[in-house]
């Protein structure tokens, strides 16, 4: 027998027999698609798992009350749509109920007072409404911006003791759903365009569910697996919509031209298991494929590799696709999202005149949108880019403006792992080491494969002195997003030469095409290996970028925290011959 201490969600259909009685095949169909489309895709997405099924009934475990939450008013609201166009009488409606109690294994079943609570629970709910135990309430306090309704305490049938019980206001359609909660599948296609279901400023993204070309029934569950993975890590870039099993789509240009369409399938050769995916836009335009074969030795192995690798992917070539989707549009029908990515490309270049309108894009996304939080990281991240790259500004003066900017996308949403990434930052160069490792393991929490964040998080592990780590996990970066931007290779390559490894660092910073601030490393990786020439020569380029560059100005700045770390690259820095 296994017990332990777990969230559970019960649910069942309202009426159940008396809908049967109306139509008992129609009922049943129904239910099925509605499990399969959405309860089991809401499920998954927030790291449930279905412990047992009972007719209309369900029992779900979750891992936290947050998860077990947001799930259910994601169901709640989506039902709401998906009844819209079907007669009340004939309207398939699930009553929630959630507890925090024992669960019970024995014998393939589940036993236990926090089951039982959880069931009665339910029954009490209203018709397409949620209710939970006040354990539940007082766990999540008001971190959700959910409300919830004082129901009072309740007498619930074979419980001895009366429970206080809430409801969950589960909100219109208007009201957006939980930023952390994915959207859910099956919008019918003429919908798109107006349903509220698609938050704003995020990208939509459909899924296939992956195919089984083996022949081989028993790999049915592997195809099924992945793509059960792969949506979840998906769902955690807070910018998509995920949503499984697309609708029949026809390209058309009236529609909303920021979503794409993921398929794949899964075909077993012998010992070999070859799996491929590919990316469309609306148009059916190919933006990206690729092929990944592997030895049909493990199999949770292959899964983890390609919940990993595909993710990583798609985050880089969507993006990438939506800013150049973005730059091709008339500055007069940019909107918030719009606005940002282009502010995003322009903040990239070193030139003054471009960071600058970089600043007015991310302005204009606020006026249009104030509730959007990336275009207040955009501004953050101006302030944080000066002191990277070593410009004449006033360190604590760009800290704290960069702190305010973050701090308020930090208000409107503390699940965007972006956020905490700038945070991570700031306590960084404000010397708070613990505090800065802290903000990147929650980024990495939320967004585990986001390359760009990885790799400055190997700068951080760098300027921390951790070199091993900031080594590996760059690596981890670099092998994620194979068409990785130069500074992936720059950040790895600092860790290198301050653990001594110069000709590694080297070989790293000549596969940039444009090294830019790099050339800071370069000179002082050429002056360590005795090519004094070609130190001169990057000390020289870097002065053409940033002329107020001096060693004493770094050496005041940066966030070292070993301090003899530092003085090896100063050392370096000198023999390069730049200024003091």
């Amino acid at each position: 027998m296994e017990q332990k201490l777990s969230v559970i969600m019960a649910s069942d259909v309202v009426g159940y027999s008396r809908l049967m009685g109306i139509d008992e095949r129609g009922t049943l169909s129904a239910l099925k698609r509605h499990r399969h489309e959405l309860l089991d895709v809401k499920i998954a997405l927030h790291h449930g798992r279905t412990i047992k099924l009972v007719g209309d009934g369900m029992l779900t475990e979750f891992r936290t009350a947050e998860e077990a939450v947001l799930c259910a008013v994601g169901i709640q609201r989506e039902m709401r749509t998906r009844n819209s166009d079907v007669s009340p009488d004939r309207r398939i409606e699930f009553r929630i109920g959630i507890n925090i109690g024992d669960i019970l294994f024995e014998d393939d079943d589940v036993y236990g007072d926090g089951v039982n609570v959880a069931a009665r629970i339910e029954n009490i709910a209203r018709p397409g409404g949620i209710a939970v135990s006040a354990s539940v309430r007082d766990t999540l306090g008001n971190r959700l911006g959910i409300g919830f309704e004082d129901a009072g305490e309740q007498t619930l049938k074979n419980i001895e003791r009366p429970l206080r019980i809430f409801n969950v206001i589960v909100g219109d359609r208007e009201t957006p759903e939980p930023e952390s909660s994915p959207a859910s599948a099956a919008v019918p296609a003429m919908t798109i365009q107006a349903d509220p279901v698609f938050k704003p400023n995020r990208t939509i993204l459909y899924v296939s569910r992956f195919s089984n070309l083996s022949g081989d029934p028993d790999q049915e569950y592997f195809a099924s697996g992945l793509t059960e993975d792969v949506v979840a890590a998906l769902s955690r870039f807070s910018r998509l919509n995920v949503i499984v099993q697309p609708p029949r789509l026809e390209p058309r240009h009236d529609g909303p031209t920021n979503f794409y369409t993921l398929k794949g399938s899964v075909r077993r050769l012998g010992n070999r298991v070859r799996v491929n995916a590919s990316l469309t836009n609306i148009l059916r335009e190919h933006v990206w494929a690729e092929k990944y074969d592997f030895d049909l030795v493990d199999v949770f192995y292959i899964q983890d590799e390609l919940a990993q690798s595909i993710p990583a992917a798609l985050n880089v070539k969507i993006e990438e696709a939506e800013r150049q989707r973005v730059l091709a549009k008339p500055a007069t029908a940019l909107k918030a999202y719009d606005f940002y990515l282009r502010g995003k490309h322009l903040q990239q270049s070193f030139n003054p005149e471009d960071v600058g309108l970089a600043k007015e894009m991310f302005v204009a996304a606020i006026d249009d949108d104030p509730s959007y939080p990336r275009p207040y990281l955009g501004l953050a991240w101006i302030e944080l880019r000066k002191l990277k790259w070593n410009q004449r500004v006033d360190i604590d003066t760009a800290l704290a403006t960069a702190s305010a900017w973050a701090s308020k996308a930090l208000q409107l949403n503390p699940n965007e792992a972006d956020v905490h990434w700038a945070l991570g930052v700031i306590h960084l160069w404000r010397g708070e080491a613990e505090r800065a490792i802290g903000c990147y393991e929650r980024a990495r929490e939320l967004a585990p494969y986001n390359c760009d964040l990885l790799a400055e998080y190997c700068d951080a592990l760098g300027y921390l002195g951790r070199l091993e780590d900031a080594i590996r996990i760059g690596e981890l970066a670099v092998r994620l997003n194979p068409s990785r931007p130069d500074w992936y290779l720059w950040d790895i390559a600092a860790s290198k030469y301050l653990s001594g490894d110069y000709l590694g660092a080297l070989s790293l910073l000549e596969k940039m095409t444009e090294p830019g601030p790099a050339y800071r490393l370069l000179a002082a990786t050429y002056a360590q290996l005795g090519r004094l020439e070609d130190a001169r020569r990057a000390a020289s380029e870097l002065l053409k970028i940033n002329p107020d560059f001096s060693i004493e100005r770094y050496t005041s700045r940066a966030p070292y925290r070993d301090k003899a770390l530092l003085a090896k690259y100063v050392e370096g820095l000198r023999l390069a011959g730049l200024p003091e």
